[in-house]
């Protein structure tokens, strides 16, 4: 009789293993068909000097940087195709029996691009070799779409604020930005990711990472937005999309992140603004804060080589930011004790001439007293004809225009002291300049894996995380 142990791993294998698989399988296939594909491809026709069309061709295609290949073969009609080609640089080898070989090199495929690369074969051995290192540019014929290619070069050499990568979407033809507008959940808003694109909505446009959907499904705007340090290039697609695009008629803007290759690579930078380097703006009283560090580094590799691969990033950003507040009137020194002989009516020893004012400020306790009522010097009382008794005029209780301690209400004169800050910008105005904090880590890490000759697996991974205090 088995044991339980072994009924329970016959279950096991029969029962729950085909249920988890189907389960595994059935919430990867959501992910699957919503990815859109960033990679290019390579197609072109083989022919002998005459130009007649060669079949059975082998065409080898060989990545410069990770050494990973991939074969082909003309078909009849002597054409070959190599499609989901990474962007990158590539050695392409053509080779027939009776013909001498082919190999172009450092052919270059961009994002999103068709590659059209022919080549004419020579007669002779097949131990002979003819070499192409240079090529004039190919103009694609295979495809409509219009875009430009955003490569790593200029993603890092050119003058980027706030190391945003998405800003270099204002610079293609046909794209016009909305920063410094005030936004809406219909135009976008100041982001640098939110562009118009042949008058459309900044609602309009598709983001992708990596072949991954990369939208705020929201208001549109790019939520994936890796290190420029950290970007190969990236494409924006303006008209005439394929058809594996869809979702959005404004643009397609394909990113792709730096993979591994067969050599160690990395680099480390910060990038520094400081309060002592700024200038005063026009209206400010004083110079606001500004401590801004971006740093961070990225590092790739190989783990097998011509075959696994990896490539990570972090960065890291800090911001120290003061925003001049609204120039405020604030009691002076003077006024905050209660001396207002320099204001209005009591400039030059005015009293309170308000019988009803002056009445609740002497109806404190000892306020009389600091007051010295009913016999103020210089102040002869007068005698109410109705009661007799003596009473000093309202309009002489305060005759310097000083209100005693003991006069003030204490719960207004907390308060006062409380909330009301005295003046720092010459005798009775105030400027505060609150500085705001932004701390943000963002890491990302790419693996990349070639199968078999057919087949390769890629998984990358993001992570952002944003502390602001306004």
């Amino acid at each position: 009789m088995p044991s339980l142990r072994a009924r329970w791993t016959r279950i096991w294998l029969t029962r729950i293993c085909p249920i988890a698989l189907c389960l595994v399988i059935s919430l990867s296939i959501p992910a699957a068909l919503h990815a859109q594909s960033a990679n290019g491809r390579i197609v072109g026709r083989v022919s002998d000097p005459t130009g007649a069309i060669l079949s059975g061709a082998k065409v080898t295609l060989s990545n410069e940087a990770t050494g990973i290949t991939r074969d082909a073969l003309t078909n009849d009609s002597g054409d070959y195709t190599f499609v989901e080609v990474v962007p990158g640089t590539y050695t392409v080898q053509f080779e027939l029996k009776g013909f001498k070989k082919n190999v172009q090199k450092s052919v270059i495929v961009d994002v999103n691009q068709v590659v059209t690369l022919n080549s004419a074969l020579q007669i002779g051995g097949s131990q002979e070799t003819v070499e192409v290192t240079s090529e004039a540019p190919q103009v694609d014929t295979t495809s409509t779409q219009l875009g430009a290619v955003i490569n790593d070069r200029s993603v890092n050499e050119l003058p980027l604020n706030q190391r945003d990568t998405y800003q270099f979407l204002q610079l293609q033809p046909g794209v016009q930005a909305q920063l410094g507008s005030s936004g809406t959940l219909f135009a976008g808003s100041s982001d640098a990711g939110s562009v118009s694109v042949n008058g459309g909505r900044t609602r309009a446009n598709n983001f992708n990472v990596n072949g991954g959907d990369a939208n705020d499904q929201f208001v549109n705007t790019p939520t994936i937005q890796p290190s420029p340090d950290s970007v190969e290039e990236f494409r924006i697609i303006t008209n005439t999309f394929d058809a594996e695009y869809g979702r959005n008629s404004g643009s397609v803007v394909n990113l792709i992140t730096k993979s591994g290759t067969n050599g160690f690579h990395g680099n480390v930078y910060e990038y520094l603004r400081n309060t002592d380097l700024d200038a005063k703006g026009y209206p400010d009283t004083t110079k606001p804060q500004l401590n801004q560090n971006q740093f961070g580094g990225t590092f790739g590799g190989p783990i097998k080589k011509d075959r696994s691969f990896f490539f990570t990033s972090y960065e890291g950003h800090r911001t120290r930011d003061g925003v001049p507040g609204q120039l405020l009137t604030v009691p002076t020194a003077a006024e905050y004790g209660g001396d207002f002989s320099g204001v209005g009516g009591f400039a030059g020893g005015g009293g309170i001439s308000d019988p009803f004012v002056a009445q609740v400020l002497d109806g404190r306790t000892g306020c009389d007293k600091a007051l010295g009522i009913p016999s103020i010097a210089g102040i002869a009382p007068q005698i109410n004809p109705v009661t007799g008794t003596a009473f000093i005029p309202w309009s002489s209780v305060f005759p310097s225009g000083a209100i005693p301690i003991a006069c003030q209400d204490p719960v207004a004169s907390n308060l006062l002291q409380r909330y009301v800050p005295p003046a720092n910008r010459g005798t009775n105005q105030y400027q505060v300049v609150p500085v705001g904090t932004i701390n943000s880590d963002q890491f990302t890490v790419r693996l990349d894996h070639r199968i078999n000759d057919h087949q390769g697996f890629t998984a990358y991974y993001y992570f952002n995380d944003n502390r602001e205090l306004d």
